[in-house]
């Protein structure tokens, strides 16, 4: 399957409806030190979904430095979904939690001039690392 903006959000939002209704979650989108997450956990802390398409070119999850450092600082998290993509919906193969301090992440790069991130570098994880 080929990289689409579009659909890639469309997926995005599935990953995120799914993970509300599993998971002890609110999607609230809140903003924490100007930086936006996808929701508040039970405890009031940030939690951003992460979803990677195991049925796509090279299934991995996309971080970014500033959001990473938020969360640890705010004993936030991430929940992490594995789901193939099947026309228009998702079938979630596995998903986890894990909070922003457990994970290490050494490969920071700079995204480029015309990212729409480019205030922040970025970090791309191997999906199969994460999975446990």
């Amino acid at each position: 399957m080929s990289y689409d903006p579009a659909i890639v959000g469309y997926y995005g939002k599935l990953v995120e409806t799914w993970v509300a209704d599993n998971y002890p979650i609110e999607l609230d989108y809140p903003e924490v030190d100007g930086l936006k997450f996808d929701a508040t956990g039970e405890s009031g802390r940030p939690w951003d979904v992460k979803g990677s398409m195991v049925n796509g070119v090279r299934p991995t999850f996309k971080f970014w430095e500033d959001q990473h450092r938020t969360l640890d600082r705010e004993d936030g998290g991430y929940v992490l979904v594995w789901y193939r993509a099947e026309g228009r919906k998702i079938t979630v193969v596995s998903s986890r939690t894990v909070r922003a301090r457990d994970l290490e992440i050494t490969n920071w790069t700079n995204p480029g001039e015309t990212h729409y991130r480019r205030h922040s570098r970025g970090a791309q994880i191997l999906a199969d690392r994460l999975y446990f």
